[in-house]
């Protein structure tokens, strides 16, 4: 589903698009998430995501072979993340950045690049908050529990200041869930993850930073659609643009 049919506001709705606060137990909201799920790609940007969808099921079948069971549940996990984007309306080729940050942080922590490399770990925390953070937004949207956009709207002074702060806090959230699931891992998992109190904040401040930067990029990209869907209405308003000569 593209980015220019969703969510709150707009001059007009388009026809039989559901309502932006349409509750997620509604039979034909859950239809349209399936619906999106199987249906085939319909632009290069999508079909690059799907591509990369590709790459994490060879990675599953990379890990069930040569790795083990710890590493098979780690890129089912990614796959499952993979495929909910598929699910959703997101922004068009965010999906497939979102999928290649997955499989990078996956495959980085198989190849223990985390040990080898001393700031790989912070860079990877930035880059994989931030994605998650704004695909977590794009899901609550989904779910009509948060504003969101749908092109043509009129623009909006609060929206783009509003959206960056929903998706630091997500960020945030996730931060420390991450390191929660960190400190589950080194406790019962392997004990050579590395946990600590100046690990664990670092996480968070570049998580927080990743999370930030995605906001900003997400609140610009709606700043962006309001100003283009101001101008086409101002066209259409303009009565010597309806004129014939």
């Amino acid at each position: 589903m593209a980015w220019a049919e969703f969510s709150v506001g707009g001059p007009k709705e388009p026809p039989g698009f559901p309502p932006p606060l349409l509750p997620a137990a509604f039979p034909g909201y859950r239809m349209r998430m399936i619906d999106a799920l199987l249906r085939a790609p319909e632009s290069r940007k999508e079909l690059l995501a799907d591509v990369v969808r590709v790459l994490g099921l060879l990675s599953i079948l990379a890990a069930v072979v040569l790795l083990g069971p710890v590493e098979t549940s780690l890129f089912l996990l990614v796959m499952l993340g993979m495929l909910v984007a598929r699910a959703l309306t997101v922004l068009p080729g965010f999906d497939a950045v979102y999928g290649l940050v997955l499989l990078l942080a996956a495959w980085s922590s198989v190849a223990d690049l985390y040990a080898r490399i001393s700031w790989w770990d912070l860079v990877i925390h930035c880059a994989t908050t931030g994605v998650l953070a704004v695909m977590t937004y794009f899901l609550l949207v989904q779910f009509g529990a948060v504003p969101g956009v749908r092109r043509p709207h009129r623009s909006s002074r609060s929206l783009p200041l509003v959206v960056p702060v929903l998706v630091l806090a997500l960020g945030l959230g996730l931060s420390v869930l991450w390191e929660m699931a960190e400190w589950w891992g080194h406790t019962f998992v392997d004990a050579t993850i590395n946990v600590g109190y100046e690990d664990t904040m670092a996480d968070l401040a570049a998580g927080g930073l990743g999370a930030l930067a995605a906001g900003i990029f997400l609140g610009a990209a709606v700043r962006r659609s309001g100003a283009r869907a101001d101008g086409r209405l101002a066209q259409k308003s303009d009565p010597r643009q309806n004129t014939d000569h």
